[in-house]
């Protein structure tokens, strides 16, 4: 019997009724095809059972144990994911470089007369279609940057610029974390890194490169995931538009969006040490004091004044940046955040 398997390229993945990745669980993790499941021939254990034997006994070894082990995984998920599938169902397969992991699965999938493909170089070919568009449009697009003091609703500004129809990139979104210290959301995980760049990729092609591009001014790591050096480059050279607004509606709108953060005692002493490491000891003593009395409002107008605002006036100054306009706004910061959205589309986007 002749078994047909073809290699398909990138491409041509969305030509498939699943893609599957037979990598081991922690290597999907890290990064996998946004639409591809993980269907793994050897979990992660086995994997580095298998790649020990490889190294320290002989590659013959390790290919006996790996054969074993691969063959009661894809056992296991015939009996599971493929129980019900129809002979016209049509999988494409995928390892770390298109090898023996996906070929063992794909050359068992055809013999039973399902038509199977696999992908040529595997994933390794997608990690680099990921880095050359990360890279490339990061050398055409247009950037226009929100930027602004800490509390200035920028992320709800570029969130109704994106709903208005607007060409918005959220990396915030995207890295699971509003970007400060205190920024990450509760019972979530940013993803790893390769993979927030993945996603980043996927919208990086939805973008109209014909008009401009609306980013939130960010440091150079979100949380615990870097920004692509490329990317972050460019957003450090582009034209920024400076939303303000006062104190005192800045501190009421962080209180409104934090409460969960500020209430949460692990979080708060990791900010504390911060601020010891950084601080004379009256500002971290005052943050104590205000945070120990609930007093929200006021604890959150320190931090301004003591912390974020420096920071980001620090932060300006090593900026190359063109200012297109500077928006001064004192209503409700969250009241007004479409209105704003709606200007600067009407005069930029």
């Amino acid at each position: 019997m002749t078994l047909y398997i073809d290699e398909i390229n990138l491409e041509d993945i969305n030509d498939f009724d699943a893609i599957i990745d037979v990598r081991s669980p922690r290597e999907f993790h890290e990064d996998h095809i946004i639409s591809s499941i993980n269907l793994p021939v050897l979990n992660t254990s086995e994997y580095e059972k298998v790649g020990t034997i490889y190294q320290n006994i002989s590659p013959f070894e390790a290919k006996k144990v790996g054969a074993r082990l691969v063959s009661l995984n894809i056992s296991s998920h015939l009996e599971t994911f493929f129980h019900n599938k129809k002979k016209s169902f049509r999988p494409l397969f995928y390892c770390a470089r298109g090898g023996q992991r996906s070929n063992a699965f794909a050359i068992i999938c055809a013999s039973i007369g399902w038509k199977c493909s696999t992908l040529d170089g595997g994933y390794k070919t997608y990690r680099k279609s990921i880095i050359d568009e990360i890279k490339q449009f990061s050398e055409v697009s247009k950037l226009i940057i929100i930027s602004g003091k800490t509390g200035n609703g920028k992320t709800e500004i570029l969130s109704h610029i994106a709903s208005l129809g607007g060409n918005v990139i959220d990396l915030e979104g995207l890295a699971s974390h509003r970007g400060s210290m205190l920024g990450g959301l509760p019972g979530t995980d940013q993803p790893k890194q390769k993979y927030f760049e993945t996603l980043l990729a996927a919208q990086m092609k939805k973008i109209d490169l014909s008009r401009p591009v609306f980013l939130e001014a960010e440091s150079n790591k979100i949380g615990e995931i870097n920004i692509p050096a490329e990317l972050f480059k460019k957003m450090r050279h582009s034209k920024c538009i400076v939303i303000e607004n006062t104190v005192e509606n800045r501190a009421k709108f962080l209180v409104s969006r934090y409460t969960n953060v500020i209430e949460n005692e692990i979080v708060v002493e990791k900010f504390f040490k911060f601020l010891t490491s950084r601080y004379q000891p009256d500002i971290p003593q005052k943050t104590r004091d205000l945070w120990d009395s609930k007093s929200w409002v006021d604890l959150a107008s320190h931090l301004l004044n003591s912390h974020y605002d420096p920071s980001y006036e620090r932060s300006m100054k090593l900026r190359d940046r063109e200012i297109l306009s500077h928006i001064e706004c004192k209503d409700d910061i969250e009241g007004s955040a479409a209105d704003l959205a709606r200007d600067i589309i009407a005069k930029y986007g």
